[in-house]
């Protein structure tokens, strides 16, 4: 009998971790696919200082890379990453190239040091283009912007006690939907897409032909 219960113990045991492991699973699929959870918020973000007020503010306001786009061809090709933001009910998208990223990291660093902190994927020359490379640069690269999210939330007061997109783009150029000279994208071409994720946008990226890769998106 004694026997009998630490087998059923043990049986169950295993079936909650099991259970567990499925739960954690699914919960980080969601986070991936919308954005964090609230509930995630005070034990995910890397800045644990937030307030009570700066997390429920932050649950209002998303930012994650669902698709990847390879442009050009052979040794001219380049990726492009879809952010994808969402503030409250207003959502849109901004296309970057990774030397934006690294510029905005730059730019970030020089004016609040605890950036430098944050974890950046470097550039890398050899191997840009692999599958698995480009969906972990992308996962970086997302919650790399999830933390400058928060930053900016700590910083910026008048941002979060009324968080709209107007605001958001006056403190940071880079998540202006405006297409800029050079965008990469056509509206006449189809990019193909390194992503699990569906677009989450109607909208269409604009673009321009004959975009030459920059030496910092490698």
């Amino acid at each position: 009998m004694h026997g009998e219960l630490i087998e059923f113990n043990e049986r169950l045991h295993r079936a909650l971790v099991a259970k567990e492991a499925l739960v954690s699973q699914m919960r980080q699929e969601l986070i991936d696919l919308r954005g964090p959870v609230p509930g995630d918020l005070s034990q995910t973000s890397e800045d644990q200082s937030l307030s009570d007020f700066e997390i429920s503010t932050r649950a209002l306001i998303n930012v994650w890379i669902p698709s990847v786009f390879l442009r050009g061809k052979a040794a001219n090709a380049f990726h492009v990453y879809q952010v994808y933001i969402r503030i409250k009910d207003d959502e849109w998208n901004v296309y970057r190239r990774y030397t934006e990223f690294r510029s905005l990291h730059h730019k970030l660093q020089n004016k609040y040091p605890q950036v430098r902190g944050y974890n950046f994927p470097p550039k890398k020359a050899i191997g840009n283009k692999d599958a698995k490379f480009v969906e972990e640069r992308r996962k970086q690269l997302q919650n790399y912007l999830r933390s400058v999210m928060n930053k900016v939330i700590q910083v910026a007061p008048e941002f979060a006690a009324s968080p709209k997109k107007e605001t958001l783009v006056q403190l940071m150029p880079f998540f202006v939907d405006v297409p800029t000279p050079g965008e990469p994208l056509t509206k006449n071409t189809r990019p193909k897409v390194a992503s699990r994720f569906p677009k989450l946008s109607r909208g269409h990226p604009r673009e321009t032909r004959n975009v030459e890769p920059q030496s910092g998106d490698l």
